[in-house]
């Protein structure tokens, strides 16, 4: 809804929970219910309930459990992505093994904290993704040496680009080239409104919020060059 324009709404901090096991689930909210302003607004048993609430929703943070019945965390992860969804992704894993952690990151997740993780941590976590930052563990990034390090960083740039449409990426173009709004859409045949709702749509995928920042990232990753 109009909700999604303001990058910090109101309410607060709405969270979505998704695990199997209603103990974990209770324990989730045991934990971030200490956080001021956040609040639990749903708890899933599996992959597609966790789908449909975060649709009905529409939370801020969504906690997934890598291993549930029907749809794994992950591919509910790849699923909102797909769906150009703004909710921030938290994967919550048994496994501190850097390929799943890869895995996640591919998937498109904003964060991946191990079950076994001192609360404090976790709290951490929702927060951290709920601002926009990444979040992983501890024990995973001091395994995850230099090179995988930088693949995730590329693999997440990768994830973000893919998931622009070409619609997006060309007003992304248009933006780091100076133009206003109303000059994209005079180029583009398209109204400023539509204009404004693609580039904020952009700057929720990129997690950019400012027209230097954007521009800076088309040229770092050299998108003004049409390269493949």
């Amino acid at each position: 809804g109009m909700g999604r324009a303001c990058p910090m709404r109101a309410h607060g901090r709405r969270v979505v929970t998704a695990d199997d096991h209603g103990v974990v689930r209770q324990g989730i909210r045991g934990v971030l219910e200490g956080v001021d302003g956040l609040e639990v607004v749903g708890e899933a048993a599996d992959g597609d309930e966790a789908l449909a609430m975060v649709a009905d929703l529409d939370p801020d943070v969504v906690i997934l459990d890598v291993n549930m019945p029907g749809k794994t965390g992950l591919e509910v992860t790849s699923d909102l992505r797909e769906a150009a969804h703004g909710v921030r992704v938290l994967i919550l894993s048994m496994h501190d093994d850097p390929e799943y952690v890869l895995q996640a990151v591919r998937s498109g997740a904003d964060g991946y904290v191990l079950k076994d993780a001192p609360p404090s941590e976790l709290r951490e976590a929702v927060v951290a993704v709920h601002e926009g930052r990444e979040y992983f563990t501890a024990r995973v990034t001091q395994q995850l040496s230099v090179g995988l390090r930088q693949e995730i960083e590329e693999e997440q740039l990768r994830a973000r680009l893919e998931s622009l449409t070409p619609r997006e990426t060309e007003v992304l173009l248009n933006v780091a080239e100076g133009l206003t709004n109303r000059e994209i859409g005079e180029k583009l045949d398209i109204s400023p409104r539509t204009v404004e709702t693609h580039r904020e749509r952009v700057m929720d995928k990129l997690r950019i919020r400012t027209v230097a920042g954007l521009t800076r990232f088309v040229v770092e990753n050299r998108l003004d060059q049409d390269s493949d």
